[in-house]
């Protein structure tokens, strides 16, 4: 008792000191002057100050309160063929560079970083990681699109169709979407009907917008063709009623991107890029035999037994997005005979680039084998001195070249002009965009579709994998204990009925 009563009166005492230090600070100043013991407990008492905290509130206000910077990007598919080189150009340019990288062990990043990007988690299936990749970002560069393991239909066409949304509430000045060439010749094609249909929603938002219709990429016929004629493996070509694909590289076709993303004439704008030449399959076999002294053993496959084989996975479940792909076969079937045009003058103009800066696909695969042959010889490459100097030197100036705007470069009619937005009403309309999406995923997670037991999908799922692991572990315990699955079931039903 004594214990507990001398603890309260510690407790009431320190209670009466706090109680004389607030009073004490309350009063006059001249009061406070007065008392040596009002000096002490004001002292005592007198809040610390967190000077870095204080800073660090200080800069989070500035932010908010600035503009968002217009050298600000965002790039989807950072790590791809395109994506990379999109990365590297704004780099060069001056520009702050964001990317948005799925969390996968396989699909390494760091490159990215060490260039000087900012990488960022966010994946277009998951809504909720959507609206904070676009905080501070002025102008959204979309190289996207499904690998072959994903769904295209969730990845391109529901996630986009969310991620656009997005960015459309928050501001965003600038969206350049990376789309096919004739994507809306063939609607049969899955992928290509979702770039269409990506293209129409765009022009139905209040966005400013550019889409980039490209071709294929020179980039894949090195792995497809150079390597597999160097080193004497079968080549597969098709029967020749390809009408061919104007091949571009990577690289210019990047260097297009940042053009068309710094003018102002390129709104609203829908532009097919290319090559300066139309290639067919065969021809580009010719051309890796031609430079590397090699003859290719190449084996035709018609486009009929192509159509077959996405025929007969189109029906399975399991082979459906097999027979999706496949269903590129039938651009070239419908193509056949068609005239396949190279990239316009007029598109060359309206981005401010000479077509003599772009690759040719014969100096790109050249100098591929030009390197190869000074590897094998020298056992490595080494460049000349120079080279790398004047390499960069050039792209720099090719770069310069295509982001300079003009005199000539104006808004076209109809087209709505660049506003300021603060980072402040991004940062507010990120937190309410992620809150929805939380709160829908919240009710989908407690919704009747997810319940355990019943009819539903994810009842099906796990009651069909806890059946498969009871299988599993039956297998495993009649081959340890040499019991078979049927009397170990048995037993247990033994163990647990009743005695009766």
């Amino acid at each position: 008792t004594s214990l507990v009563t001398g603890f309260f009166a510690i407790v009431a005492c320190c209670a009466a000191v706090r109680r004389r230090a607030v009073l004490t600070a309350a009063a006059p100043t001249n009061a406070v002057r007065g008392s040596a013991t009002s000096r002490q407990a004001t002292i005592m008492f007198e809040p610390e100050v967190d000077e870095e905290e204080d800073v660090d509130v200080i800069g989070r206000l500035t932010e908010n309160a600035s503009m968002v910077s217009k050298t600000s990007v965002l790039v989807l598919g950072a790590t791809g063929t395109l994506g990379r080189q999109v990365v590297r150009q704004f780099l060069n340019a001056g520009y702050s560079v964001r990317c948005m990288v799925r969390n996968r062990a396989d699909r390494p990043f760091s490159f990215l970083v060490d260039w000087g990007a900012q990488v960022i988690e966010g994946n277009l299936v998951r809504k909720e990681t959507l609206p904070s990749a676009l905080i501070g970002v002025h102008t959204v560069i979309d190289c996207a699109t499904a690998n072959p393991e994903e769904n295209t239909y969730n990845v391109d066409w529901e996630g986009k169709k969310t991620f656009i949304q997005c960015c459309e509430k928050m501001d965003i000045q600038r969206y350049v979407f990376l789309s096919i060439k004739d994507c809306e010749k063939y609607q049969s094609v899955p992928l290509m009907q979702i770039k269409h249909l990506t293209e129409k929603l765009l022009a139905k938002s209040s966005l400013r917008y550019t889409v980039i219709r490209a071709t294929g990429f020179m980039q894949p016929l090195v792995s497809q063709y150079a390597v597999s004629i160097l080193d004497d493996q079968k080549v597969y070509g098709d029967d020749g009623t390809s009408p061919g694909i104007a091949y571009m590289d990577s690289q210019d076709c990047a260097r297009f991107i940042a053009a068309a993303a710094t003018k102002e004439r390129t709104v609203g704008k829908t532009i097919t890029v290319g090559g300066p030449k139309v290639w067919s399959t065969s021809e580009v076999i010719e051309l890796c035999e031609k430079l590397s002294g090699r003859k290719a053993d190449v084996s035709t496959v018609p486009s009929a037994v192509l159509q077959l084989t996405q025929a007969v996975a189109g029906c399975f479940e399991f082979s459906i997005d097999v027979a999706e792909r496949l269903r590129f076969v039938e651009v070239n079937s419908q193509n056949n005979g068609g005239m396949v045009e190279v990239m316009s003058e007029e598109a060359y103009d309206l981005l401010g680039v000479d077509p003599d800066n772009t690759r040719k696909l014969d100096d790109y695969i050249g100098e591929y084998y030009r390197r190869v042959f000074k590897k094998l010889t020298k056992g490595k490459y080494e460049p000349e001195a120079g080279e790398l100097e004047k390499e960069k030197e050039d792209e720099e100036n090719k770069l310069q070249r295509a982001i300079r705007a003009g005199q000539q470069d104006a808004l076209s009619p109809g087209q709505p002009a660049e506003k300021d937005v603060t980072i402040l009403e991004q940062r507010d309309m990120s937190d309410r965009l992620q809150k929805l999406f939380e709160d829908k995923k919240l009710a989908w997670l407690e919704g009747q579709e997810n319940k355990w037991f019943g009819w539903t999908n994810v009842a099906e799922v796990v009651n069909g994998r806890s059946a498969m692991m009871g299988v599993g572990l039956g297998l495993f315990t009649e081959w340890a204990t040499e019991v078979s699955m049927s009397k170990q079931i048995d037993t247990l039903l033994a163990i647990f009925s009743s005695p009766s």
